[in-house]
């Protein structure tokens, strides 16, 4: 994995959408997977839904902040950053380029797990 300014083309390369120009910033998830990537021969993952998840029928609905009652469930806090103008995070984005990027860089997930293709 390149460093810095190539972590936002190897995302734009993946995605097919350039993060500035959409407006988005990438996440501190996705900034501390590079830094793991770096660092770990290994990387287990726990607790992060795979970018399908909000599809599937019957998902189970939480709160994107526990601490905050009455907010948006996660799937809808997704939907709203991957589809805004600016500002916000491509989310589901970021975990298809992390899925893509499992099996090369050793990254497993826990609790959901993902099949990964």
């Amino acid at each position: 994995m390149q460093r810095n300014g190539d972590v936002l083309t190897a995302l734009t390369a993946e995605s097919c959408r350039a993060v500035i120009q959409s407006g988005s910033y990438l996440s501190t998830g996705w900034f501390t997977l590079i830094l793991a990537m770096d660092m770990c021969k290994e990387i287990h993952i726990y607790g992060m839904i795979n970018d399908t998840y909000c599809k599937t029928e019957g998902y189970r609905k939480v709160p994107y902040h526990y601490y905050e009652a009455g907010s948006r469930d996660e799937c809808a806090e997704y939907q709203l950053h991957e589809s805004a103008p600016y500002g916000g995070h491509r989310f589901i984005t970021e975990k298809s380029v992390i899925g893509k990027w499992a099996k090369p860089h050793s990254i497993k997930f826990f609790n959901p797990p993902w099949t990964l293709s």
